[in-house]
């Protein structure tokens, strides 16, 4: 899980770089919390998520700092964006601009060169698959969760609220998750039993 923590210290190193508004910490919080969906890249050609956040002093809020769209549709707030993604498991593409050079090079070997580097592989949306995955995010949270608590036990002072906020999310994904993966093993015990069935009869 190298790659999920990865990207969450990429997530807090942006986050210092923005403006310490509710609704970034928020938008921040959801990234934290899909990073099985987050793709930093170069090019936003061809993303139906597209997010460009351009951070540093240079920078005004709300202006030049965050531009979205969702499917073409632009979504001028962090919080519409999070509103607007909560209800789907679209990839979530993000082209970051930053005056610090050094996280800029820190940045550069997370980054894809497009939507399509970012989605070549995707499996079939099958009921034993979406099992696997909720299972493969339930250790990702629980990767962020312990991260947090890592982070947070270094003594982070500069982070302490935010990491917080990601403590908690992982903490809530992971109940959300867990009820699902459950619903989701229901189902396919039921259509096993069905299965069964059918071929007794």
């Amino acid at each position: 899980m190298a790659e999920q923590r990865t990207k969450l210290e990429a997530v807090i190193r942006l986050g210092r770089h923005l403006p310490h508004h509710p609704e970034m910490t928020f938008f921040l919080g959801f990234l934290a919390g899909n990073l099985d969906r987050l793709h930093f890249v170069r090019t936003l050609e061809g993303a139906p998520v597209a997010i460009s956040i351009a951070a540093g002093r240079r920078h005004i809020w709300p202006g030049s700092v965050f531009e979205a769209t969702v499917h073409h549709v632009p979504v001028p707030m962090p919080g519409a964006v999070v509103s607007a993604l909560v209800e789907n498991d679209e990839p979530i593409c993000v082209r970051v601009s930053l005056d610090d050079a050094a996280d800029a090079a820190w940045f550069e070997p997370l980054l894809l060169d497009s939507y399509h580097s970012a989605v070549g592989h995707r499996p079939e949306d099958t009921l034993a698959e979406r099992v696997e995955t909720l299972r493969g995010k339930i250790d990702q949270q629980l990767d962020i969760y312990r991260e947090c608590r890592r982070l947070l036990s270094e003594g982070e002072g500069e982070d302490e609220s935010r990491l917080r906020f990601f403590l908690g999310l992982a903490q809530t994904e992971i109940e959300g998750f867990g009820r699902e993966l459950t619903d989701l093993n229901g189902r396919l015990q039921q259509r096993g039993q069905g299965g069964a069935g059918g071929r007794e009869g």
